[in-house]
This record gives C-alpha cells, sequence and structure tokens, in this order.
C-alpha cells in the first residue's frame, strides 16, 4: 500500500493569520479630528473630507475581507488539526 503525506503549511498560515490581524490593527484609526474649515482651505479641505470618507469605506470593507480571511484561515488549521489527532488516534497514536 503506497503512503501518501499531506503536508499543510500551519505555521505559515498562522503567520498569515497574524499578519492579517496586525493589519486590522494598524487600519483601526479614527477619522482625523483636524478642522479643516480652520485649517486649510475649500479646495483642500473637500478633498480631505472626501478622502476621510472614501477611506472609511475601505477600511471597512477592508476589515470585513481581513476577518473573513482569517476566519478561512482558522478553519483550516482546526480542520487538518482534529483530521490528524483522528488519524493519529485511529492508528493507534503516533510514534
Amino acid at each position: 500500500m503506497a503512503r501518501s503525506d499531506i503536508v499543510i503549511p500551519g505555521e505559515d498560515l498562522q503567520q498569515a493569520a497574524d499578519a492579517m490581524r496586525q493589519v486590522l490593527r494598524t487600519i483601526n484609526v479614527k477619522r482625523s479630528a483636524a478642522d479643516f474649515n480652520q485649517t486649510v482651505g475649500p479646495p483642500v479641505r473637500e478633498a480631505a473630507e472626501n478622502f476621510e470618507d472614501r477611506w472609511d469605506a475601505g477600511r471597512k470593507q477592508l476589515r470585513n475581507e481581513c476577518d473573513d480571511i482569517i476566519e478561512a484561515i482558522d478553519l483550516i488549521l482546526d480542520t487538518f488539526t482534529k483530521v490528524d489527532e483522528q488519524g493519529g488516534a485511529s492508528l493507534g497514536g503516533g510514534r
């Protein structure tokens, strides 16, 4: 009977999930407290406000997508860990 190994890069997947969590911590910043009305004129103020509005929407989308990726990675790691443990148990334990 041929033996086949399935190699899951668990450490790499965990590092990817951790990196995504760091991205989420980094982008979790509040809107600027700057008073654009007093700081800059109308063209720059409008551009800054437009940027902040788009950044808020983009940050929300990025957060949702990163959360989905982290959840998928965690599910993959959990599933393969359980399968590995069950396989080892069915063979009488790992040696």
